[in-house]
């Protein structure tokens, strides 16, 4: 195109542009860096590459604590019931072998007290029997239940300790999105 210039009044050529500029998308916008290269979303840690080693190295020993909590939960109850079973079929022998009646030894068992009347027809070794099997089922439901306490509570606390550590490792590798520009590197947040 050929136009007078304004200063000398001179015939100039100004060449035309082959393609126009390229549009400004709303999707990348331009760098306010370097203002020529386009911004483009990116998802990167929020922390450092040790921090976030660290966040990795709690995160999954955390999670296999919390499993493993959980299978202690459910192996002490088991162990649980099945001492208890145990405990019931020894004392049933037991009884059993000084011949003491079966309504007898269904409360014993039970964990009821056999009334003074019960009593009244067995024989002095038979009563014997009758009073170390009830003291006997008394201190396996106590050391039962002290047992299955403190495994228990062991296990809870592997498990609360367990969550704890998973959630700092969580909060450690946690991702933030970015906006860099494809030209200079600048990095902007995201909103």
């Amino acid at each position: 195109m050929a136009v007078n210039c304004p200063s000398c009044n001179e015939r100039i050529n100004i060449p035309r542009r082959t393609a126009p500029p390229p549009p400004v998308s709303q999707q990348n916008p331009l760098c306010r860096t370097c203002g020529q290269g386009t911004l483009i979303k990116l998802t990167k840690f929020r922390m450092s590459a040790p921090v976030v080693v660290i966040g990795f190295v709690l995160l999954i020993p955390s999670v296999l604590g919390m499993l493993f909590g959980v299978f202690m939960l459910f192996v002490t109850g088991a162990a649980s019931k099945q001492t208890s079973a145990s405990g019931e079929s020894k004392i049933r022998v037991q009884l059993a072998a000084q011949n003491i009646p079966d309504p007898i030894i269904n409360e014993v068992v039970s964990g009821r007290p056999v009334s003074p009347n019960e009593l009244a027809s067995l024989t002095y070794q038979q009563k014997s029997a009758v009073h170390e099997a009830e003291s006997s089922r008394l201190g396996q439901t106590i050391g039962g239940g002290a047992a299955t306490a403190i495994a228990g509570g062991v296990s809870i606390f592997v498990i609360i300790a367990s969550f704890i550590g998973g959630l700092l490792g969580w909060l450690l590798i946690m991702r933030k999105r970015v906006l860099q520009c494809a030209r200079c590197g600048a990095v902007v947040p995201a909103s």
